[in-house]
């Protein structure tokens, strides 16, 4: 019958003969540093070129990478913490908000994720102006 049954509705099929669903890093990565984007405190590089005049800026997204070994993944994440955020605090939550969300969109077990904090970032200064007296 197809896979059809009855009025339209798609048959129930034994679930060894669905196939498989493979979820590329690229995706877990974005996943990764979307979370990681909602975390307050936490910013990501805008601008520059290959690396060079980069600042970080509260709307970007921090970097993500990922390592997979089977449903068991590692994360990297490059970050600026807007300064005068507690250093040790953010970075727990930051772990742990990425952790849970890699696992319950990806259905992967998060068992690393590092950290490079690359920029404090003060965003509280204005961006090349000063205020004159």
């Amino acid at each position: 019958m197809d896979g059809i049954s009855g009025a339209g509705t798609p048959a129930r099929s034994d679930p060894s003969t669905r196939g498989t669903l493979v979820i590329a890093e690229r995706a877990i990565e974005k996943v990764a540093s979307n979370a990681a984007s909602k975390v307050p405190g936490v910013t990501g590089p805008s601008g520059g070129f290959l690396g060079l005049g980069a600042r970080h800026s509260d709307t970007a997204r921090p970097k993500a990478d990922v390592r997979l070994n089977g449903l068991i993944a590692s994360l990297r994440l490059e970050v600026g913490i807007t300064y005068p955020a507690p250093l040790r605090q953010t970075s727990e939550l930051l772990r742990q908000r990425v952790r849970e969300e890699v696992a319950r969109i990806c259905g992967l077990d998060v068992r690393q994720v590092d950290i490079d904090i690359d920029t404090l970032a003060d965003l509280t200064r204005s961006q090349g102006r000063r205020e004159l007296a």
